[in-house]
Formats: structure tokens, sequence, C-alpha cells
């Protein structure tokens, strides 16, 4: 292997086998803007094999605040591409696929599926239950993380697990009225911890660490100095859990 890796090769729950593992290893992250662009850089320096990033966005100066992939000269110019150039400079050895496109129920399992982990770089709800039911439906790990203000919750959800993202936050939350880093503000350090965590879980999920796996909800409060891991209680009710329904696959948010 790279001698990029070996700082990481000497961690001995990783090593060796587990990097020869990253590398063949794929991911799928929809949106590059606060969590996504974190997120990215961790798996390309981590060294992950293929790395599938999907956004429709451009980049804009009040993004420069936390979207850590991004500088003065991206302004204007689209989110994806750009992280595409910054990436590659990063580490050449990954195979990275921008698409400019948006993640919608018609084109979600031709986009997320084929890959080892769907990882959760957005800011709202639709693209996340989109990509929760693809997820769910073709037995695929889902990274989810969410944040707000100096707030912010993580889930690894396995596919083992009869739990989704619908039993965190309800079946059909106002995802209108969800704050967001436009509607409530937030300080950057709250992207380095979820994301911190979903990239450690990512990781986790590649090399086959399974049962290091926290299967509890992990939420972050930094302004407080709280955090806490919450149990999800299994919904009986779940169409998605039970396989009877992707809602958000047709369009039923």
């Amino acid at each position: 292997m790279s001698e990029r890796y070996v700082v990481q090769e000497k961690f001995p729950p990783l090593g060796v086998e587990g990097q020869k593992l990253l590398k063949k290893s794929s991911v799928v992250l929809v949106g590059v803007g606060g969590l996504g662009s974190f997120i990215a850089q961790y798996l390309v320096r981590a060294g992950v094999g293929r790395l599938r990033m999907i956004d429709f966005d451009v980049v804009e100066l009040s993004n420069l605040q936390r979207q850590v992939l991004y500088d003065e000269g991206d302004v204007g110019k689209s989110k994806v591409q750009c992280a595409y150039v910054h990436l590659r400079r990063i580490n050449g050895e990954v195979t990275l696929e921008p698409l400019e496109d948006k993640l919608t129920s018609q084109n979600a399992e031709k986009l997320l599926t084929g890959f080892d982990v769907i990882m959760d770089g957005t800011d709202n709800y639709q693209a996340r239950f989109i990509m929760n039911d693809v997820a769910k439906k073709n037995g695929i790990p889902f990274a989810f993380g969410s944040v707000a203000g100096a707030y912010g919750m993580s889930k690894m959800f396995l596919p083992d697990e009869k739990i989704c993202l619908r039993d965190v936050v309800g079946d059909s939350p106002d995802v209108s009225n969800a704050p967001t880093a436009a509607t409530g503000g937030l300080i950057n350090p709250i992207l380095g911890v979820v994301t911190a965590f979903m990239g450690t879980e990512t990781i986790k999920v590649l090399i086959g660490a399974l049962d290091k796996v926290e299967r509890r909800l992990m939420v972050f409060d930094l302004w407080e100095n709280q955090w806490s891991q919450l149990y999800i209680a299994e919904n009986p009710q779940c169409q998605v859990c039970s396989g009877k329904r992707y809602p958000a696959l047709e369009g039923d948010f």
C-alpha cells in the first residue's frame, strides 16, 4: 500500500488489511456543503476506493464560513465540480465521480445503489427520506447526520436493524420548518463533531467492524457542553422497516 496511509495503518483496529478493504470500498455522498465537504475530505484522505458525490448547488460567499472544501475562488461555481478539483489534489488514488444533479424520487435508486454506504451530506429531510428508503429497500448502510446552531445528531442505520430515519424524526416531519443553517444559523465546529462521528462509523462499516458500530442515536450540543446516546424504539407500524412501502420513492413525503 502507499506510504500515504502509513500512520492510519498503525491504528491496530484498522491496520494494513483494513486499509486494503478501504481501497476496495465505495461510498455515495449526497450533498457536498457543510456536512458533505467535511465527509468527502475524510473519505478521500482515508483512501476509500470510489466516491460518488451528488450536488446541484453552486458555491456562495456565505458558504465559506463552514464548507471547508471551498475558497473565495470557487464562489459562483458548481460545488461538486469544485469539490472534485480540490479532492483530486488531495488524493489522486481515489476514483471520484462528481454528479451535478438533484436527488429525486425518480432517480434515487439509479444514483444510490451499488455502493457500500450511502452518506447524508444534505440539509433537508426530503432528500434524507429518499436516501433512507433506498437504503432500507436495497439493504445498504445509511449514515445520517443533521446540524443546526450548535446542535447535531447522527446515526449509522444498518440493514439488520428494524429501525430507520422515520423512527427518529417521525413519519412526516414538517420539512419546511425543520431547522437548517440557513434558517437557524450555525457555528462551524458542530459540523466537525458530527461528521467525525459519521466518518468513523463509515470506516467501521467499510472494513467490516460492524460490532463496533454505535446502534444508538448520537446527539451533541456544543454550546451547552452536552452529548447523549439515545436508543430508538422499533415501530411495528413503520411501512419502510416492514418493507411494505417506501413512500419517499413514490414522492410521498
